[in-house]
């Protein structure tokens, strides 16, 4: 048994593949080759990862742009829904139009001394005008 072991290792050992030798000629013209087309090949590859990372950038940079415009809009949209809100409770109350009115025009002030955009203004100057008027 013992002599059938070491039958198939020698066996084993005598078959192996030969060993590729390590050191590689650089002035080899196949060497120079394989290595000027793998020079090509990583410049390729880095050149689409630039374009690539360009394009990404450019698309973080438009939907950024888009997000701003949205939460504009939103803001511009809140305004409005206010100012629209000031109105109907204005109206809603006409049973006592003084109050009514008195309370349109105090939140309008704070949305026209907050700065808020728009012709909350000159709406805000006729209901003064409106409570300044005596009631029947």
């Amino acid at each position: 048994l013992i002599l059938l072991d070491s039958l198939l290792q020698e066996k084993l050992l005598a078959c192996k593949m030969p060993k590729a030798a390590n050191q590689v000629d650089k002035e080899d013209p196949e060497y120079l080759a394989k290595r000027a087309k793998n020079n090509e090949a990583i410049k390729r590859s880095r050149e689409k990862a630039r374009a690539k990372a360009k394009d990404t950038q450019t698309k973080v940079d438009h939907l950024k742009k888009d997000n701003k415009r949205l939460e504009d809009k939103i803001n511009v949209l809140g305004q409005e829904m206010q100012f629209l809100k000031d109105i109907f409770l204005a109206h809603a109350g006409a049973q006592n139009p003084g109050a009514a009115v008195a309370g349109a025009v105090a939140g309008m002030a704070v949305g026209v001394a907050a700065g808020e955009q728009g012709g909350n203004m000159q709406l805000l100057n006729s209901l003064l005008r409106e409570i300044e008027q005596p009631t029947p």
